[in-house]
């Protein structure tokens, strides 16, 4: 009896090449993926921290409003003006037209759409005190201990640049007094709806730059 034995030959096929290339192909596919969510991830971190940037513009510009209307100095307790806002120094307009600039951006809040708020332009370009401005500035009609508020800083990105400070307007609402019986009538408290808008430090590549986030914030004052 003859033992007969067959050798099997090996073919080198390159499987060992072609499983360390998908490998490889794997590996990129996951990096790419894990940049894309580190990039994503930054930019969301850089929106939310701008949007909290304008939110506390914004919560700053209303806090000038409001001492805007109260009319006196949180330090000094000091008048900022001789009298008091009255009903005839807001306009429907609010006071684009008029050739008073210390009444710009003191408005008559409408009863149709769209409101004051949106009606008016927040971007129009003007020179505070000399060109018509539907809004009020941060710091321009107010003081704190006999002077000017500080300005918020400038942008990180060009500190040669001054950022936009927070802006607003003021409605008159109406004035409101209280009768009970057997008692005296109090005073008329008249009301006041204050609206900013804050800003972030991420600016557009416009000319002059724009912000990029915006916060607006409302309040209803009595005085």
């Amino acid at each position: 009896m003859v033992n007969k034995q067959f050798k099997i030959k090996k073919r080198e096929a390159g499987s060992a090449l072609i499983i360390g290339l998908t490998i490889l192909l794997l590996m990129l596919i996951l990096g790419t993926a894990g940049m894309r969510t580190t990039i994503m991830e930054e930019r969301m971190a850089g929106n939310t921290r701008d949007y909290n940037n304008a939110f506390q513009a914004g919560e700053v510009g209303l806090i000038d409003g409001e001492q805007d209307v109260r009319n006196k100095d949180p330090v000094t307790n000091q008048k900022l003006r001789l009298a008091d806002y009255s009903r005839n120094d807001f306009a429907n307009d609010c006071n684009v037209v008029n050739t008073n600039r210390l009444l710009d951006g003191l408005c008559v809040a409408t009863t149709t759409n769209p409101p004051q708020w949106l009606a008016i332009d927040w971007n129009a370009v003007g020179v505070p005190g000399t060109a018509p401005l539907p809004y009020r500035i941060y710091g321009q009609h107010t003081e704190i201990n006999g002077n000017p508020p500080t300005p918020l800083p400038p942008y990180p990105s060009d500190p040669t640049q001054r950022r936009r400070q927070p802006r607003y307007i003021i409605e008159y609402l109406g004035g409101l007094g209280s009768l009970v019986i057997g008692r005296n009538p109090t005073a008329l408290t008249n009301y006041f709806r204050i609206t900013t808008q804050g800003y972030g430090i991420a600016t557009t590549d416009d000319t002059p730059p724009l912000p990029i986030a915006r916060v607006m914030l409302q309040s209803i004052y009595g005085k």
